[in-house]
């Protein structure tokens, strides 16, 4: 049997998995990120966990990161993972699986490739995926296909500024839309205004019992990343938008003042009237499914 290994990172996490053919997830383990001072050794070893169990010959690795990246060199420099900046991700696998089939894509264009081919957004030819999490990122289907962009970034939607006096951002810019719409964002703003709790699962648990701050605050990280959409969907002409990560699983909550903003925005468009805002049906797998497509069915 063929296989490939996808690896997701993140913010908050990396996920490596062996994938088939057929697209079905044979073994997982999932790792820290964050501050771990010895990142590398735990994504070594949780990788020869993975591959030890599975049978059958690896014909690639395919890896989605959280950004920057720089596809030339093969390296990924996160911007909320401070100790890998610059990590030389492509040969680290090499090295690891002894395999010279590696591709990286970034982790929002895993997610919106996954979706396009096998999730919510199949059928659409013009679609933004959009991931929410500790971070936000998307990537573009454009004409059917998967867009890369010259560099690889287009998934650093994120940091694409929407308040050019507002916040600074962790990448250094001001006003970008992961300054106001991530969970983390949502949750510094609710203890800006006197909510006390440590997570965004604590906060949308707060708003829905009805604490004035939290709701507030997801009211404005909703707002936030409404405005992005639009600016986005006007670019490129979508037909589609497909919205996941962790934060999009927080229900109605954060869906109906999203949905809510996209509607007031776009009122304003005559053309982005037809635009639909789907929800992910790939969940948690998204990533690794995306990442795997890259090995899988590379386009």
């Amino acid at each position: 049997m063929q296989y490939a290994l996808a690896v997701d990172i993140g913010g908050t996490k990396a996920t490596v998995a062996t994938i088939d053919p057929a697209f079905r997830i044979l073994h997982r383990r999932e790792i820290s990120t964050g501050s771990a001072p010895h990142l590398e050794l735990a994504l070594e070893a949780a990788t020869k966990e993975v591959l030890a169990a599975t049978t059958g010959e690896l014909i690639g690795v395919g890896i989605g990161s959280a950004g920057p990246l720089d596809l030339r060199e093969g390296t990924i420099s996160p911007v909320n993972i401070p100790n890998w900046r610059p990590f030389t991700v492509v040969q680290f696998f090499r090295a690891i699986t002894e395999n010279e089939n590696v591709v990286l894509h970034g982790d929002g264009m895993a997610f919106a490739d996954a979706e396009h081919q096998l999730g919510a957004g199949r059928g659409s030819r013009n679609m933004l995926g959009m991931v929410v999490s500790t971070g936000v990122g998307g990537g573009l289907v454009l004409d059917g296909k998967l867009f890369a962009g010259e560099s690889g970034n287009v998934s650093f939607f994120g940091h694409h500024s929407i308040n050019h006096t507002g916040l600074r951002c962790t990448c250094g810019r001001v006003g970008c839309v992961e300054a106001y719409a991530s969970g983390p964002s949502m949750v510094r703003r609710a203890s800006e205004l006197g909510w006390s709790g440590d997570d965004f699962i604590s906060l949308a648990e707060s708003a829905r019992n009805g604490d004035e701050h939290a709701l507030t605050a997801i009211d404005e990280g909703a707002h936030a990343l409404a405005v992005a959409i639009i600016n986005v969907a006007v670019i490129n002409d979508l037909d589609s938008v497909v919205i996941g990560g962790g934060v999009s699983h927080a229900g109605d909550i954060y869906w109906e003042p999203l949905l809510r903003h996209i509607a007031a925005e776009r009122e304003q468009i005559a053309f982005l009237s037809e635009f639909k805002i789907k929800k992910a049906e790939l969940l948690r797998d998204s990533g690794l499914l995306g990442a795997s497509l890259g090995v899988l069915s590379p386009q």
